[in-house]
């Protein structure tokens, strides 16, 4: 059987200035959702140092925006 290639899907940061694998973000997001009083490195809009219940919010909002922009399909991060 033949594979085929897939495609990695990233997630822009601008806060940070990364793009990041969409696998990591989800891990990262799991983690801040288990750990709601941790204190993070970066949050998710911001640089400086967030707790795992902020990043959740953070991620709620985001996905929010998301959903409300309306973007089409194409136009998504495929890199």
């Amino acid at each position: 059987m033949k594979t085929t290639p897939t495609t990695q899907r990233y997630i822009d940061l601008p806060a940070i200035g990364k793009k990041v694998p969409l696998c990591a973000y989800v891990a990262a997001i799991k983690a801040a959702k288990a750990n709601p009083t941790k204190t993070f490195k970066t949050g998710l809009t911001c640089w400086w140092p967030c707790s795992g219940a902020e990043i959740v919010g953070q991620f709620m909002a985001g996905m929010n925006d998301r959903i409300n922009a309306g973007v089409s399909y194409s136009a998504r991060g495929v890199a």
